[in-house]
């Protein structure tokens, strides 16, 4: 068997200097172009997201613009209510008000209607002088009273006489009005008399008598419980 010789070398060229500038230099430029396009994708990428991002902002921008639009609105709504409340509360005072207003002139209407009817047409059909009421009202140390006097049905004479007006705590007398001589009276359909009765101090059976002495004589007398009487 033969070997063949392994003394036999070979010699590869060696490159040149200018072939290595060249392919270094390639080698750079290529990695610039790289770079550059990385660079260029980095900066559209950006510009972009940025473009998104100024959107979204415009967005939330005109959301909160929209938001404080739609709030002052709903103040100037709140506000209305508020007033337009004030507005239906006063009005509803204000027609209490007059309501009651109403009831109690109605009430005194009513009354004077009752008292003008009773002189009219009185419900016991007499006709004649009366003693119609009495409103008796206790302050300190004095009872005052209003005595009310009519003459129901026929009117065509005038009416003249005397009235007096006599306290009594129980049976006993306490004191009377005038203290005097009697209140003289003269009318023709009706006639309230004042008068007061100074008091130390008016027991729970108080009462009241009233007395009304006509010209031709005739004597007319009522009776009223005191227990009821106005204290201010």
């Amino acid at each position: 068997m033969i070997r063949k010789s392994t003394n036999d070398l070979s010699i590869k060229p060696k490159m040149s200097r200018s072939a290595i500038m060249s392919v270094i230099i390639g080698g750079g430029f290529l990695l610039f172009i790289v770079l550059y396009f990385v660079y260029e994708q980095g900066v559209r990428t950006g510009h972009k997201k940025f473009e998104q991002d100024q959107e979204l902002i415009s967005q939330l921008s005109s959301a909160v613009e929209a938001n404080k639009a739609n709030l002052a609105i709903a103040e100037e709504g709140l506000i209305i209510s508020k007033r337009q409340q004030q507005i239906q509360e006063e009005a509803y005072k204000q027609m209490s008000l007059a309501y009651a207003n109403s009831e109690q002139k109605n009430s005194v209407l009513g009354s004077r209607l009752d008292f003008y009817r009773s002189i009219i047409s009185p419900e016991d059909g007499q006709s004649g002088p009366a003693i119609q009421g009495i409103e008796t009202r206790v302050t300190e140390g004095k009872l005052s009273f209003d005595i009310t006097l009519v003459q129901a049905i026929k009117h065509k004479h005038q009416v003249r006489g005397n009235l007096r007006a006599t306290l009594f705590d129980g049976d006993t007398q306490v004191s009377k009005w005038p203290l005097s001589s009697d209140r003289s009276v003269n009318y023709q359909y009706f006639q309230q008399v004042s008068g007061s009765i100074d008091i130390n101090q008016l027991a729970s059976n108080s009462k009241l008598k009233v007395e009304l002495t006509l010209q031709n004589g005739e004597k007319l007398e009522r009776w009223f419980n005191l227990a009821n009487a106005v204290v201010n």
